[in-house]
């Protein structure tokens, strides 16, 4: 997050909140359409209880800053990523109830203990490291690169660490049938589908269809976790109530890394290809930026 404050400004935080389309599309995604998709995809494949409600709280968590490291990485807006991963940890007090309330009677009668103070926590580690990221970028200019290119590597390394404590921690979860695996698998895919659609369809830069793709199939694992202990801690089939979330930690990690290798080797084919089309996006994005810094001030 440190990397990711290092590359936005306080300027493209306030052109981000002043035309807010892209957070809009990503609360929509976020909070309307995945909780409904999670619903439908778990009663779909006729999965157990147990794998379906951890499986519905994911689908009604917020995005997490997973969504962020892969928009960079992809060239993707990246303000436009932060703001709407801070929003949608914000509108998680309400929401995240809301669609619990709603879809997770299939299944259970208990109600949902929501983590206030984690989405805090989530909240305050997302703000001060970004701070800090836009503070060394507006003190020290000249180290703002570096320190951004150091903790992006950090990132990455920090992908496979997380991926085999998961597994470590949860070992019964490599067992589950194959429809919690299905659906482990594809439901990232599905968010980015809907997400990148979505924007796409409301005439969104590719930049910010990429931003708003991943967060919205990126979801928070960790607050999922915390729900699900603190809700169903003595429940007998606790370990299962963990299994989706823990499977679906692994694959949200995966899933996002295949595209962006396939992003990254479309972008050198195309440019090695016809150079002359190796900045039309980024032309294309920067003229919608320039826009959005222009007009308001026009207007005003």
């Amino acid at each position: 997050m440190v990397s990711m404050g290092c590359v936005i400004s306080i300027k493209d935080v306030k052109t981000t909140c002043r035309r807010p389309v892209g957070v809009i599309i990503g609360f929509i995604s976020q909070f309307l359409v995945m909780p409904l998709l999670t619903f439908s995809l778990a009663h779909a494949l006729q999965i157990k209880a147990e794998f379906a409600i951890g499986m519905l709280i994911v689908g009604c968590s917020p995005g997490g800053t997973v969504s962020n490291l892969y928009t960079y990485w992809t060239n993707g807006d990246i303000c436009l990523s932060v703001v709407m991963t801070t929003a949608s940890v914000i509108l998680a007090f309400g929401m995240m109830p809301l669609n619990l309330f709603i879809y997770s009677r299939s299944w259970t009668d208990e109600a949902s203990v929501i983590p206030y103070t984690d989405i805090v926590i989530t909240l305050v580690c997302i703000l001060v490291p970004v701070a800090v990221g836009m503070l060394i970028r507006y003190k020290l200019s000249r180290w703002a690169p570096i320190v951004e290119k150091i903790n992006s590597i950090m990132a990455l390394i920090g992908i496979p660490v997380s991926i085999t404590l998961n597994g470590l921690i949860n070992p019964g979860m490599f067992t589950s049938g194959w429809k919690v695996w299905f659906a482990s698998v594809t439901l990232p895919f599905m968010g980015f589908s809907i997400g990148y659609g979505m924007a796409l369809l409301l005439k969104q830069s590719h930049s910010k269809c990429r931003a708003i793709a991943f967060e919205t199939g990126c979801q928070n694992v960790a607050l999922t976790l915390t729900l699900i202990l603190m809700t169903f801690a003595d429940h007998p089939d606790f370990a299962d109530l963990m299994t989706f979330p823990s499977l679906f930690g692994i694959f949200m990690m995966i899933d996002p890394l295949i595209l962006v290798a396939i992003w990254r080797v479309w972008t050198k084919y195309h440019t090695n290809k016809n150079p002359s089309n190796n900045c039309n996006e980024f032309v294309n994005d920067m003229y919608e930026k320039d826009m959005e810094t222009v007009v308001p001030a026009a207007t005003d």
